[in-house]
């Protein structure tokens, strides 16, 4: 689907990006709205050079409220038209979308409206605050999440990676309706945002309300504090109370240039198996020794300022298992890559590619991953399946270490 010559990417006069993928095949409809701004653009620049910082959360707020028209809810009126509409902001993009079988365009429009026009109010502000608050709180109480961020504040001195991306009680007491204002005039620029739509979309008319949307520029301009190669702290713990450990190892990379981003993601999904993976060796030695009961989950983050890979699980031993990773690490550096496990790993990710593009939620949300690269689905499918191993290796040479290895425990 993804070679069908109808599908069309491009920019429009106004600089908006869009990539607009026809499957007729499917009734089921699927738009979105990408904003490459989320939790980490917290600093800026002005025109005269005057520093600009918005508090923890600004972004996360900015997705709460956007919905909320001088004319009512725009959530209520997509719902009322059968859509199911949504949003989520994570460190690198805010993203708004929604399905339908019906009324496509008539939804369309209304995301493009809202999106185009904040309507922020000191009342409802105030108000949402307790809402946000009450979030964060849930968010405290995850073991899940906590372990993750206590690793990434191990790993990050500066980086506003290791921030929460609702923030804090504290920080979203800071936000008012006119930071609110503000950082939309830096975040929502349309240089910096893009349209995905995919399934039985009329493409012609999609092209014509992406031509609509108004070009918005900033002088602003987003900078990032100076972050070590180093990591702060090895080991943190933190007791909640689990029946059992609950943990992350993570190793922290030097931040990669946004060129090879896509390049890097695919290279990474090529070592993850062998290293940590079901089949890996890793895994088999764990298992006899009864560190782990099932396979590590393995992932690897890149974005502006910073990279790093992690891995989570359970286990009563987590300082046993991070050390055994170590080693099998160590011995993967040491004998490289095995052939074999190389050409498995490529059809695993290709199958897995492939099985995207059937449907068309799917097939959005990859695509909107993949913009943040500045990247098609074709070149996805492109870059899986003609990456040397060589890049590979390279990478499992030069970013794995035991000196930035970071362990994450909540128990």
């Amino acid at each position: 689907m993804v070679r069908n010559e109808k599908n069309q990417q491009g920019k429009t006069k106004n600089g908006l990006q869009y990539y607009i993928f026809p499957q007729k095949e499917f009734g089921e409809k699927v738009a979105a709205i990408v904003v490459k701004r989320g939790s980490n653009h917290l600093f800026w620049k002005g025109k005269n050079g005057e520093e600009i910082t918005f508090p923890q959360g600004t972004a996360h707020f900015i997705e709460h409220k956007l919905f909320q028209q001088e004319w009512g809810d725009a959530f209520t009126k997509l719902t009322q038209n059968g859509a199911s509409a949504n949003a989520f902001t994570d460190g690198d993009k805010t993203v708004y979308y929604f399905t339908c079988r019906e009324k496509f365009m008539e939804n369309l429009k209304i995301l493009l409206e809202f999106v185009q026009k904040p309507y922020f109010t000191e009342k409802d502000t105030e108000q949402e605050k307790s809402i946000i608050t009450s979030e964060i709180t849930m968010y405290d109480d995850d073991p899940n999440w906590v372990v993750y961020y206590q690793m990434l504040n191990g790993m990050y001195e500066n980086h506003p990676i290791k921030n929460q991306i609702a923030g804090t009680a504290e920080t979203v007491q800071k936000i008012t309706a006119e930071t609110l204002q503000k950082a939309y005039e830096c975040y929502y620029t349309t240089e910096n945002m893009a349209l995905v739509c995919a399934g039985d979309v009329p493409v012609r008319q999609v092209r014509v309300l992406a031509e609509m949307v108004q070009k918005r520029e900033t002088d602003a301009r987003v900078y990032f504090p100076m972050e070590k190669n180093e990591i702060l702290e090895k080991y943190q713990e933190r007791n909640m109370g689990l029946s059992q450990p609950n943990f992350q190892i993570g190793f922290k990379f030097p931040s990669i240039p946004k060129e090879d981003w896509l390049k890097n993601r695919i290279a990474m999904g090529f070592l993850l198996e062998p290293l940590a993976g079901e089949s890996s060796a890793f895994f088999e030695k764990a298992y006899q020794k009864e560190l782990l009961d099932e396979p590590l989950g393995g992932a690897f983050f890149c974005g502006e300022g910073y990279a790093f890979a992690a891995f989570s699980g359970t286990g009563e031993h987590p300082e046993e298992t991070a050390e055994l990773l170590s080693q099998e690490l160590k011995r993967l550096q040491k004998n490289g890559l095995e052939w074999s496990d190389f050409r498995r790993v490529r059809k695993k990710m290709l199958g897995r590619f492939l099985r995207r593009l059937d449907s068309p939620v799917s097939l959005c949300m990859g695509q909107i991953e993949w913009s943040m690269m500045d990247a098609t689905a074709a070149e996805v499918m492109e870059c899986i399946k003609t990456l040397p191993m060589a890049e590979a290796e390279k990478l499992l040479q030069n970013a794995f270490s035991d000196t930035t290895m970071v362990l994450s425990v909540i128990r």
